[in-house]
C-alpha cells in the first residue's frame, strides 16, 4: 500500500495495487490478482500512513510468512496449511494411484486418480479429474498453481481451482502409465 502510495503502483507475488484517484484526504485504489481486478477500495490517508509504523510482533509475522515463499511467490509443500488459497509451488509426482471411473450423485461419469507431490521439504496429495489422470505420471516435474489446501475426510490435501487452477508438466517422468499405488 504504501509503494503504491508513493510510486502509483505495487506488486506482492501475484496481487497489484495501483492508486487509481487521489483525493484530499483519501485516495481510491485497485487491487488485482494476475491482472484481473478483483476489488476497488477508497481509503482514507490516515489508514495508510498507519502503515508505516506497524507493531514490532506484526512485522515479525510478515517476515516469517515472507520467509516461507521464494522470488516467484512459491510455497514449500512443508509450509502449507488448510485454507491456504492461491498456492503455487514446484514438485515431484512422486505416486499415483490407478485411475476409476467414478459417477457423480448426478450421474455423471468421471474418471480420477490420485498422486502425491513431494519438494523435498514435504509431501501432499492431489486428486486428478478426467484428461488430467492420463497426462501426470510418477516422475513428472510439475508446476502448481493457483491451489488450496483443505482437509478432506481428516487428511490435508490439495485441490486446484475450477477456473484458474494448473498443473504443469515441467519435465517429464517416465511416459507409461502407472499400475496400483507405487512407492
Amino acid at each position: 500500500m504504501l509503494a503504491a502510495r508513493d510510486h502509483g503502483v505495487s506488486r506482492c507475488g501475484r496481487v497489484s495495487i495501483e492508486l487509481r484517484l487521489r483525493g484530499v484526504a483519501s485516495s481510491t485504489y485497485m487491487f488485482s490478482v494476475e491482472g484481473k481486478p478483483v476489488a476497488q477500495a477508497h481509503i482514507p490517508d490516515h489508514s495508510v500512513k498507519e502503515l508505516e509504523n506497524l507493531p514490532d510482533e506484526f512485522s515479525r509475522y510478515i517476515n516469517t510468512v515472507e520467509e516461507h515463499r521464494d522470488s516467484n511467490g512459491e510455497r514449500k509443500i512443508s509450509d502449507l496449511r488448510s485454507g491456504l488459497k492461491s498456492v503455487c509451488f514446484k514438485a515431484i509426482v512422486t505416486r499415483k494411484s490407478d485411475v476409476r471411473a467414478v459417477t457423480s450423485r448426478f450421474g455423471v461419469p468421471f474418471s480420477i486418480c490420485s498422486v502425491t507431490l513431494s519438494d523435498g521439504t514435504g509431501e501432499i496429495p492431489l486428486t486428478l479429474w478426467n484428461n488430467q489422470t492420463a497426462r501426470i505420471f510418477k516422475g513428472d516435474r510439475v508446476q502448481v498453481r493457483d491451489a488450496r489446501v483443505r482437509n478432506f475426510r481428516g487428511a490435508t490435501q490439495l485441490s486446484l481451482g475450477r477456473k484458474t487452477g494448473q498443473l504443469i508438466v515441467l519435465e517429464s517422468g517416465t511416459k507409461a502409465p502407472i499400475t496400483g499405488i507405487s512407492n
